[in-house]
């Protein structure tokens, strides 16, 4: 997919040559680039989520939350069954902090080699665009 030429790109001279024709028609332009553009969703993790391994994400009970319920961060923790925990050591990097804190997505890893599979939320996400660059730290180790 190629990219329009956006009105951002454009420079004052050539903002003031176009006409209100132009300008509708590079909008119109960007608009079907960006709804049609290929991206990914990174659904943001809360307190109640699962892990591959069927076990539960207890949320830190900071302020931060989501329609009612704690956002999980890196080192926040899964219980499992046996009473064993695991921490969550990846997240959405710089993308998405709180208060230094990377929050925690779907596809976030534990440090057990367990995964964030399932969310109660549904309706927050983070979108990265495939053949855009991830950012700093997006589910990865530090």
């Amino acid at each position: 997919m190629t990219s329009p030429t956006f009105l951002r790109d454009l420079s004052y001279e050539q903002l003031q040559d176009l006409s209100e024709n132009d300008i509708q028609q590079i909008l119109n332009a960007e608009n079907l680039y960006w709804q049609n553009k290929p991206f990914t969703k990174y659904y943001i993790a809360v307190n109640g989520a699962k892990t591959k391994n069927g076990e539960l994400i207890r949320a830190s009970g900071h302020h931060s939350k989501l329609n009612g319920i704690s956002l999980a961060l890196v080192g926040d923790e899964a219980i499992y069954a046996d009473g064993t925990t695991a921490k969550i050591i990846t997240g959405a990097g710089e993308a998405l902090t709180i208060e230094g804190q990377s929050v925690a997505l779907i596809g976030s890893r534990l440090d057990n080699n367990d995964e964030i599979i399932e969310s109660p939320n549904k309706s927050v996400y983070i979108c990265i665009y495939n053949d855009g660059p991830k950012p700093l730290d997006f589910l990865n180790n530090k």
